[in-house]
């Protein structure tokens, strides 16, 4: 039956004399059809896996035998990858507001159980190994911009995110005192904000100015792992604090693979040797990091060591599956560009619509708003934030 909304939309057009192009009524049928399902159906998540799925298989391409993707861990050659986890990230944390258990939602059930943290794994490799990839260009220049710029831009970018989160308490009658603010603005905890990541990546940060200080006095190579020892040895040594102080596992289980990133990027060149010299010793590896990934896995809980060697096997799966698969699509491209925005600011909307009781009323409808006022609302943050950014540091070079 069509709704009151459609009906209304008719009766303008009727009384305006309007026909409407084949397309256009073709696309009111659309719209009218969605618009009732949204009002009357239950959530069923593997529509959105299924977009997902069609946006990874929209210009993918597959390297011919023998040959590889040259380009799997380049700025722009990671984005659609990144891309795709943070289209995780949004459903798994839209899914906290919607009750799931039908049929059609077991798929994605099934594939978040399993990816678990996973979903924020690459986030930190990829991070770590960018890092490690400009001080080898730039040496300590770079690990001296990590102080001057790296750290305070991204804890002032998150700290006028908490703003926001801090004024959204008082538009939805929810305020938080100063105390919880004040807190929030350390990323210790969150304001209805996600926080252990960004606070994960500060404490990180710290640890790699204090891992490569000797670069200020040494350039050598030789020196680059002794400093890659010094940063896994203080990523440990931060696991096994936030542990300690009772932090909830996943504040800490994926920390390591900051690190790893360093480790893969000193590498690099000789795993790249060995793995593309042809695609039987790529087979080989990729068979052989598939057991262990599945054994691992099966033993995840056991130990938070095997947890933390579960989570290195899936990058290095990751890492395997690119150097053979290139993924090109522009809108996990663009979803890969705005992942700190999305990520902090995802919330805002959920909180909003979900205290209007719009995620009880319309679940489908629900979902699909907060993804794409998230999505607006990243877009306008990074274009001013960007602006506050170059001005600081524009400045402070003028000085």
């Amino acid at each position: 039956m069509p709704s009151k909304f459609a009906d209304g939309i008719i009766l303008r057009w009727q009384n305006f004399h309007y026909t409407p192009s084949p397309a256009t009524a073709m696309a009111y049928v659309i719209f009218n059809e969605l618009f009732v399902a949204g009002k009357a159906m239950e959530i069923n998540m593997i529509f959105f896996v299924l977009v997902l799925l069609l946006l990874i298989f929209n210009k993918m391409e597959i390297s011919k035998p023998g040959e590889f993707n040259k380009d799997y861990i380049s700025p722009d050659g990671t984005l659609a990858i990144k891309g795709i986890f943070v289209a995780l990230i949004l459903l798994s944390h839209g899914k906290g507001y919607i009750e799931l258990g039908g049929i059609y939602d077991e798929p994605y059930i099934a594939m978040q159980n399993h990816l678990n943290q996973m979903v924020v794994a690459m986030f930190l490799f990829y991070s770590g190994f960018g890092m490690m990839e400009s001080i080898k260009k730039k040496q300590f220049a770079y690990v001296q911009s990590v102080a001057t710029k790296r750290f305070p831009n991204l804890l002032l970018n998150y700290d006028l995110a908490v703003l926001l989160f801090f004024v959204l308490g008082y538009i939805i009658d929810r305020p938080y005192t100063a105390k919880q603010l004040l807190i929030a603005l350390t990323a210790w905890e969150g304001i209805g904000n996600s926080s252990w990541y960004i606070f994960a990546i500060l404490v990180m940060y710290i640890a790699v100015m204090i891992a490569f200080l000797p670069k200020k006095f040494n350039q050598s190579k030789a020196l680059e792992i002794v400093s890659i020892v010094v940063l896994t040895a203080l990523s440990i040594a931060v696991v096994w604090g936030l542990k300690k102080v009772g932090r909830p596992g996943f504040c800490y289980n994926t920390i390591i693979l900051f690190p790893l990133g360093f480790w893969y990027s000193y590498f690099k060149n000789t795993i790249e040797k060995l793995l593309m010299k042809n695609d039987i010793i790529y087979s080989c590896t990729l068979a052989v990091v598939v057991i262990a990934y599945i054994l691992a896995f099966m033993h995840r809980w056991d130990r938070l060591l095997i947890f933390e060697i579960w989570a290195m096997l899936f990058c290095a799966l990751m890492i395997l599956l690119t150097m053979k698969i290139s993924l090109q699509n522009e809108v996990l491209k663009f979803l890969g560009k705005h992942i700190f925005s999305i990520y902090i600011l995802q919330r805002i909307p959920m909180i909003f619509l979900d205290h209007y009781g719009v995620s009880d009323r319309h679940k489908y409808i629900f979902l699909i708003a907060s993804f794409a006022l998230t999505i607006a609302m990243a877009v306008v943050f990074d274009f001013v934030t960007g602006k506050i950014s170059s001005a600081i540091w524009k400045k402070k070079k003028l000085n």
